[in-house]
């Protein structure tokens, strides 16, 4: 018969490779280099585990915040337009133009931002310690390429399977926008919106469901980070559909990413992905 395994009291980390192991072993099972660094009371110490309420508020803040925030932005661009500009098709155009888009979209970024930093201003330390490490940094462009690369794999298969595939509308927009205002855009898509997707899926979302559940804390993560990037109606959707695996696989891997190196690992990757479609973009058009 077979006899269940059992779960480790607590957990060492390998100072040379780094592998987490059982922690009633010196030596670690990977490299076999001595392993006696301080014990750890789980096996996925870089999930950050900040307060679940906090957690919670976290995703509220840039779920649902993303969309009252572009809302209210819009409102008060509406009402500048009324107010500004008497002639109303001159006014639709403003309103529709790719300045009040980026705007938009840099205000609601860096409101989003700094809301997030304050509901996270006494873990600060602990959400920022690693971001300075050589090896975190070299870490997150491994990851960034990769996610980029797998990305391009499956639009590749796409593209060879005869299936017709374009930018879905949010890519679309974005590239719109690059290609207009580069550094609003490098600030709002490169920089911001990056830490704030971390910050909310990563450091809010997954750490939250993984305190249950690991398997569910990806399923649930990496498909609403795919969903949110959507915008589903009859005349796209399937375009939409065929788009949405790529924001999957990049969500699974900046997820795994977070899970085994950490949240400045996640989002150093999350930016490096995001400037080489930028570069890409600017460097095209």
């Amino acid at each position: 018969m077979f006899k269940n395994k059992k779960k480790p009291n607590n957990y060492r980390k390998c100072p040379i490779c780094h592998h987490i192991h059982d922690g009633s072993l010196n030596v670690c099972p990977r490299c076999s280099q001595a392993s006696e660094g301080e014990l750890l009371p789980t096996r996925f110490p870089n999930v950050i585990q900040v307060h679940w309420i906090k957690q919670i508020f976290l995703f509220l803040i840039g779920w649902g915040g993303l969309t009252a925030v572009s809302l209210l932005v819009s409102v008060f661009f509406v009402l500048y337009a009324k107010n500004a500009i008497p002639d109303e098709i001159q006014r639709e155009a403003f309103l529709d133009s790719n300045q009040v888009s980026i705007m938009l979209n840099l205000i609601t970024y860096s409101t989003l931002f700094v809301g997030i930093l304050g509901l996270l201003w006494k873990d600060i330390v602990v959400v920022l310690k690693s971001f300075k490490r050589l090896r975190t940094i070299a870490l997150g462009l491994a990851y960034g390429v990769a996610v980029m690369a797998s990305v391009i794999i499956y639009n590749l298969i796409i593209i060879f399977s005869g299936i017709e595939m374009s930018d879905n509308q949010n890519e679309s927009a974005i590239v719109t926008m690059m290609t207009s205002y580069p550094i609003m855009s490098l600030i709002a898509f490169v920089i911001l919106g990056p830490i704030v997707e971390e910050m909310t899926y990563r450091l809010g979302l997954f750490s939250l469901v993984h305190r249950f559940n690991r398997p569910l804390a990806y399923v649930v993560t990496m498909l609403v980070f795919g969903v949110i990037h959507m915008s589903f109606n009859q005349a796209t959707i399937i375009n939409e559909l065929i788009n949405l695996p790529s924001y999957i696989i990049a969500g699974t891997i900046l997820t795994y990413a977070y899970e085994r190196e950490g949240f400045a690992v996640s989002t150093y990757a999350h930016i490096t992905n995001n400037l080489i479609s930028f570069l890409l973009t600017t460097i095209q058009n």
